[in-house]
C-alpha cells in the first residue's frame, strides 16, 4: 500500500487493474489523500471516499507485490525464492575480490563477524529464511573465508559447522544464521506476551482471540509472518517461564506449576484420557476440577486424579495477571543471545584458551587453531584431497605431515633441540599433543608463553 496526496477536484472514474498502488509526494496544504490497495485507487476527502479514474491522471507510479519496506520485501502472500535473491546480491557485492586478497585469514574472519553475519539481521528479524537462502548465504561467508574472494578454488579444510561453534566450544565464533534467525523470531513472543501497544492488541485480537500462547495453532488462512512465528513457538515455550498468579496464563497439564514437573509427566496416563488438554490452571478452579475424561477411570487412576485435584484447589491464586520470565538468562529477561547460546549448547569441543587468551596477533591465533584441528595444507592432508604431487617431505623422504613437518623431521629436530638445551629440558616434543605436556613439564611457571613457544617454532 502507497499514499500520494492530490488536489480536491479530482474527479471519479473506473477502477484500476489489479496489482496497483500509488505514491505521489505532497502537493499543498488542502490536498486529500488518495490510497491504492487491491487493484482500487481511492480519493480520501474529509467527507467519504471517491473513486480515481486511472493512476496517469494521479501521477502515481504502477508496482506490484511483494513491494520494498525499508529493504525488506512486504507481501500479503508467502515470499518465493526469487524475492530473496537481492538480499544473496547485496552481500555478494561487500566480497570484492581485492577486499579477499588484500586480507589475511584473520581480517576475513573479522570482516564475516562484523558485516557478512550482520547485515541481514534486520530481514532474519522479521522472516524466516528459507532454507536454500540461509545455504547460500553461508556458502559465500565459507568461500570467502577460505578463497578470500579469489575465483581460484581453494582446499575448505574446516566443517564449516566447526567454524561456527563458539570458541569455547572448539570454533571460531563465527555466527549461525539459522540458529540467529530462529533466536531473532523468537522475540516477537516475548513482546507478545510483555508489552501493550497497538500491534500486540491486533494480534491477540486476530490469532489468540482471548486465548492464551501457549494453546494457539496454526490455521491455513494465517499470514506469512505470523506462519513463521508459529514455527520458533516452541523454542519460546521451551524458555519461557511462568510465576503462577491468577493461573490464566498457565496450562494445567503442559506447564510446571505443582512442583518441577507439568502434571502431564507425572500422570501420563490421565493426560492421555482427559478431553480437556488445553485448559487453564484459573479455568480448572473455576470449574471446580470438572473436565471429562474419554472412558471411565479405574480404581488406581481414580485415586490418582483425586489427589490431583486436591492439590490442584488447594493452591491458592490472586486476582493479579500471571508473570512470564525468561529462565535462559540470570535475570530473568528475554535476550536474543541467551536464546542463541541456548541453541548452541550441544556443541562440544576444547576451548584451546591457551591459543585465544595468548597475546599474539589475531592471524598466528588461528595458525595454531588450525595446527590443531589438523588443517594446516601439508602433502598428506592435499593428497587426501586429490593433490597429484609427491607426498614427501622436502628435508627427507618421509611423509609430510603436520607432526613431521614441525616436530618428527630432523631440521625440526634440531631446532627443538635447540630450545630444549636453552631451557634446561632432556627431551623434545614429537606431536602437538605432546608439545602441551612438554611445556607444562618443563616451563610449569610461564603457562603465558606456550602459545608463544608453539608459534616462534612453527
Amino acid at each position: 500500500m502507497a499514499i500520494s496526496r492530490q488536489p480536491n477536484n479530482q474527479s471519479p472514474a473506473p477502477p484500476m487493474k489489479p496489482e496497483y498502488y500509488c505514491s505521489h509526494p505532497n502537493e499543498g496544504k488542502n490536498s486529500s489523500i488518495s490510497l491504492a490497495w487491491a487493484g482500487h485507487a481511492y480519493l480520501l476527502p474529509r467527507l467519504g471516499i471517491v473513486q480515481v479514474t486511472n493512476h496517469a491522471h494521479i501521477n502515481c507510479q504502477v508496482g506490484h507485490f511483494p513491494i520494498k519496506y525499508l529493504g525488506v520485501p512486504v507481501s500479503p502472500s508467502k515470499l518465493h525464492i526469487a524475492d530473496w535473491a537481492h538480499l544473496i546480491e547485496k552481500n555478494g557485492k561487500k566480497l570484492d575480490v581485492w577486499k579477499g586478497s588484500t586480507l589475511s585469514i584473520a581480517g576475513r574472519t573479522t570482516l564475516i563477524n562484523s558485516s557478512l553475519s550482520s547485515s541481514f539481521i534486520y530481514h532474519m528479524s522479521l522472516y524466516l529464511l528459507p532454507i536454500s537462502v540461509v545455504e547460500n548465504l553461508d556458502k559465500q561467508r565459507r568461500t570467502f573465508f577460505w578463497q578470500g574472494g579469489r575465483v581460484k578454488r581453494k582446499y575448505h579444510l574446516v566443517k564449516w559447522g566447526i567454524l561456527c561453534k563458539s570458541k569455547k566450544k572448539g570454533g571460531l565464533g563465527i555466527k549461525d544464521i539459522r540458529k540467529i534467525n530462529l533466536s531473532l523470531l523468537c522475540k516477537w513472543w516475548w513482546k507478545l506476551e510483555k508489552e501493550e501497544e497497538i500491534w500486540q492488541t491486533i494480534v491477540r485480537n486476530k490469532y489468540l482471540k482471548n486465548g492464551m500462547v501457549s494453546t494457539v495453532k496454526t490455521k491455513w488462512d494465517d499470514s506469512p509472518v505470523w506462519k513463521d512465528l508459529m514455527k520458533v513457538k516452541h523454542i519460546y515455550m521451551a524458555g519461557r517461564k511462568i510465576e503462577l498468579q491468577n493461573g490464566e496464563n498457565m496450562r494445567f497439564w503442559q506447564d510446571s506449576w505443582l512442583g518441577d514437573q507439568p502434571i502431564c509427566a507425572k500422570f501420563p496416563i490421565l493426560y492421555e484420557l482427559s478431553e480437556v488438554k488445553n485448559i487453564s490452571v484459573g479455568e480448572f478452579i473455576r470449574k471446580n476440577s470438572l473436565i471429562t475424561f474419554r472412558r471411565w477411570l479405574p480404581t488406581i487412576l481414580q485415586e490418582q486424579w483425586e489427589v490431583l485435584k486436591q492439590h490442584a484447589l488447594a493452591t491458592p491464586l490472586s486476582q493479579n495477571q500471571d508473570k512470564v520470565s525468561w529462565k535462559w538468562s540470570q535475570k530473568g529477561i528475554f535476550s536474543v543471545k541467551s536464546t542463541y547460546d541456548r541453541l548452541t549448547s550441544n556443541d562440544n569441543g576444547d576451548s584451546f584458551s591457551r591459543i585465544w587468551k595468548a597475546k599474539l596477533p589475531y592471524k598466528i591465533k588461528i595458525f595454531l587453531w588450525l595446527i590443531e584441528q589438523g588443517a594446516i595444507l601439508t602433502k598428506d592432508n592435499m593428497v587426501r584431497r586429490r593433490w597429484p604431487g609427491n607426498p614427501s617431505c622436502c628435508f627427507c623422504d618421509n611423509l609430510e605431515s603436520i607432526n613431521h613437518l614441525f616436530f618428527s623431521c630432523p631440521t625440526a629436530k634440531v631446532i627443538w633441540s635447540i630450545v630444549a638445551k636453552s631451557i634446561g629440558a632432556t627431551n623434545v616434543p614429537n606431536s602437538v599433543a605432546q608439545f602441551w605436556n612438554w611445556c607444562r613439564h618443563w616451563i610449569p611457571a610461564s603457562t603465558q608463553i606456550h602459545a608463544y613457544v608453539l608459534a616462534a617454532i612453527c
